[in-house]
């Protein structure tokens, strides 16, 4: 009898230890080609981006010229067309203002489907606005497409003031962007001075000691071995984040060295900006919410009296982004 309670305790014991491994190990999705485990003395960093060793544009872009002073990148799924079609009609149309001293383009990773890469190849082809690295386009390989972009900016666009990093269901009021870069002397004077802050800026709507997810119904799921604490260091929620370029470069260098984790507004902007001591400017005075929003589109005669807005709330649909672009526009 003794000995069958021994070994009853003894199965008990690994079969605990068994599900203490396997709530442990990570669910991340399959990042593509990811080669052996990061070695922080790659000899070409072009070709590196955190843990992938061959990294390299299927896509690229012309360096920025010398009066590109801002440059938005638009985080946007490959199949999201008609998002960036939406951007390209209003706000994004930037590229297509002789002059402008903005400039935009879309970060996308690979995709295996044919048709859909035939698409964007002919996207491409039509406007040349698309930025497209050689990892596969997955939500758990989009600290991947953000690292990308701080990459690009600071390798080919060294003159701008800013990196403005987005995603494609937002609006962006570029009248402000092009009026603070123009001629900055726009009435609310808080958002012109974080404007022309050259330094040491990461403005954002900061979320403060946001709770680490352990669900496995979530998405955003992480587990002990991926994040061990129980709460996030403030953070950017990826939707708008504004680098001043010595930030970008910082964050950069420290991802370009840092394991991967792919929440990739936690990663970037919390875990590594707070190991640099980087300090997060909030932006959410500038942030028109979807309450107000709803507020304007109603009494859209009133709107570009009263508000100043730099960003809007995420999750806009096409529908709203056109409103808005009827107000806001910068004819």
């Amino acid at each position: 009898m003794s000995n069958l309670l021994a070994r009853s305790w003894i199965t008990l014991i690994v079969w605990l230890k068994l599900c203490l491994m396997i709530y442990l190990i990570p669910t991340n999705e399959s990042r593509g080609n990811v080669p052996t485990p990061m070695d922080n003395n790659f000899p070409n960093d072009e070709q590196h981006l955190i843990d992938f060793g061959d990294f390299s544009y299927i896509m690229e872009q012309s360096p920025c010229g010398a009066d590109t002073k801002g440059l938005i990148i638009v985080h946007s799924a490959s199949s999201n067309q008609e998002k960036r079609s939406v951007i390209r009609e209003t706000w994004g149309g930037v590229n297509a203002i002789d002059g402008s001293p903005l400039r935009l383009m879309f970060a996308l990773g690979n995709i295996s489907n044919s048709s859909l890469e035939t698409s964007i190849v002919e996207e491409q082809a039509q406007y040349g606005d698309l930025l497209q690295g050689n990892f596969m386009d997955t939500y758990s390989n989009i600290t991947y497409k953000h690292v990308m972009a701080l990459k690009w900016f600071n390798y080919h666009c060294t003159n701008a003031q800013f990196l403005l990093k987005v995603d494609d269901d937002i609006f962006v009021n570029t009248r402000v962007l092009l009026q603070n870069l123009n001629e900055p002397k726009l009435t609310n004077k808080n958002l012109d001075n974080l404007l022309q802050q050259r330094r040491e800026l990461l403005l954002c709507t900061k979320v403060v000691a946001d709770r680490v997810i352990r669900s496995y119904r979530s998405k955003w799921r992480v587990s002990f071995r991926e994040y061990s604490a129980s709460r996030y260091p403030d953070f950017c929620p990826g939707f708008t984040v504004l680098y001043s370029p010595d930030v970008a470069k910082k964050l950069y260098a420290e991802a370009q060295r840092s394991p991967y984790f792919r929440l990739d507004d936690v990663h970037i902007t919390g875990i590594l900006s707070k190991r640099l001591h980087i300090p997060i400017s909030d932006l959410r005075p500038y942030v028109l919410y979807p309450v107000e929003m709803e507020s304007l589109l109603n009494e859209a005669e009133m709107a570009n009296e009263q508000v100043e807005f730099l960003v809007s709330w995420h999750n806009l649909s096409p529908t709203q982004i056109r409103s808005l672009w009827s107000l806001f526009g910068n004819n």
